[in-house]
């Protein structure tokens, strides 16, 4: 039985799909900024007859995710039509064992489909600090207009606003370190989508002239071991098998792919 959930169900919420906070950064991290019942955010949950949650969607303005701690009891056919009678499907993602149950039932036609490596870090895992450079900087967030103009260099395609990210240092979902040279930042790594208990690592960059020189890793050092600190476990996408490797190397370990379906 599928119904649509309250704030009187956040802590059965809360509790089965904060066992993987990593999976689920992305759910908790909606519940934690909007709550259960708001413009922003619905969420639904499927029930057995016993009254046990065997999955639950999530959806925050035109993006849902699913979620279910066993893919073989996740009903794709019936979350599919819960977002299309919702009318606000634009967007879904997930897990790909999960996302790939309820693909087949939407009768919408695919813009854009990707395919992600997702990956996290044990937060009881040792850091070498050796590795990191002694001038790593953190970002203040009146001075998030910097690395904008850096990624917005590296990356094509870049788009987010230094007012964005100046916000989301403000309500402390985001952080950055950075490192510079003649007083510009050069290498970066940032946080996004902060919770109690993880965070996602976004925009590892180093301008081409400076790349292999421990920039990004020492970067990745600084924030892994704030994270660290505050018992956040630390997860992120990459689809570049080089990229990869140096995650690896930090003590990363794949989950599995993050879907994204675009309509």
């Amino acid at each position: 039985m599928i119904r649509q959930l309250t704030e009187k169900d956040r802590d059965s919420v809360l509790e089965f799909a904060g066992d993987r906070p990593a999976e689920n950064l992305f759910i908790l991290g909606d519940i934690e900024a909007f709550g259960i019942e708001s413009d922003s955010v619905t969420l639904w949950g499927d029930y057995d007859e016993q009254g046990n949650l065997l999955s639950i969607l999530l959806r925050y303005l035109e993006n849902f995710i699913p979620y279910a701690q066993n893919s073989d009891v996740l009903d794709g056919k019936a979350w599919a039509d819960v977002m299309l009678k919702s009318g606000k499907l634009k967007h879904l993602s997930g897990l790909q064992n999960l996302v790939e149950k309820i693909v087949p039932y939407i009768e919408t036609s695919v813009q854009k489909k990707k395919l992600c490596y997702y990956a996290k870090r044990d937060v009881q895992l040792p850091l070498d600090k050796e590795q990191m450079r002694g001038d790593v900087k953190m970002l203040f967030p009146e001075e998030a207009e910097k690395v904008v103009q850096l990624r917005n260099s590296i990356f094509t395609g870049y788009t987010e606003r230094s007012e964005t990210l100046r916000k989301n240092m403000d309500k402390g979902v985001s952080r950055t370190y950075y490192i510079e040279r003649n007083n510009e930042p050069v290498s970066s790594v940032s946080t996004a989508a902060e919770t109690k208990g993880a965070a996602m690592i976004v925009g590892v960059c180093t301008k081409k002239e400076y790349e292999h020189q421990g920039f990004a890793t020492s970067c990745l050092i600084k924030t892994l071991s704030a994270l660290s600190a505050e018992h956040k476990q630390p997860c992120l996408f990459y689809d570049n098998p080089a990229a990869g490797r140096i995650y690896q190397k930090l003590g990363f370990e794949a989950i599995e792919k993050w879907m994204m379906v675009n309509y």
